[in-house]
């Protein structure tokens, strides 16, 4: 398989025609207020800022937008603990290149608990290396994930 050497998701920005008030959630916040044109590295894109400043908002908007549930794993995790989203995900315009990704996986720190919950429910655990993310540490089931999930999918696309 060869290498990116652009990212899948190339851009993301409001889209002109979206009716935004800056004054009310989540376009008041400054990482979203502040958003012009956010352009993506092929290997991996941070976003740092202060407590509060947006950065689980954005991603979560991205990560909407893109088709993935708010409280994270693959595109076929599908619950939500929390009473609402954000409506960002209907204001953006993501520019995507070529090919699509066979395979996409949000990982999303804050709900990372429900997730390991619902792969305990769903029974799926083969993809997070046979053991409940419930009985490894926070960090552990991390690379779990990472180790198990994400690298078996970059070794076998299909």
């Amino acid at each position: 398989m060869a290498k990116r050497t652009k990212p899948y998701l190339l851009h993301a920005s409001i889209r002109p025609d979206a009716d935004v008030d800056y004054e009310s959630y989540p376009f008041g916040i400054p990482a979203v207020r502040e958003i012009a044109n956010i352009d993506f590295h092929p290997n991996v894109t941070f976003f740092v800022g202060e407590n509060g400043s947006g950065k689980s908002t954005v991603m979560e908007g991205i990560a909407v937008a893109l088709g993935f549930g708010t409280e994270g794993g693959t595109k076929n995790v599908r619950f939500q603990s929390a009473g609402s989203v954000s409506p960002l995900h209907d204001s953006l315009r993501l520019a995507r290149g070529v090919p699509k990704p066979r395979d996409e996986y949000f990982l999303r720190a804050e709900s990372f608990f429900n997730v390991a919950s619902y792969m305990d429910e769903t029974g799926y655990l083969e993809g997070y290396g046979g053991r409940s993310l419930h009985t490894q540490s926070h960090g552990e089931s991390f690379m779990a994930v990472l180790l198990n999930e994400l690298r078996k999918r970059a070794a076998n696309p299909s």
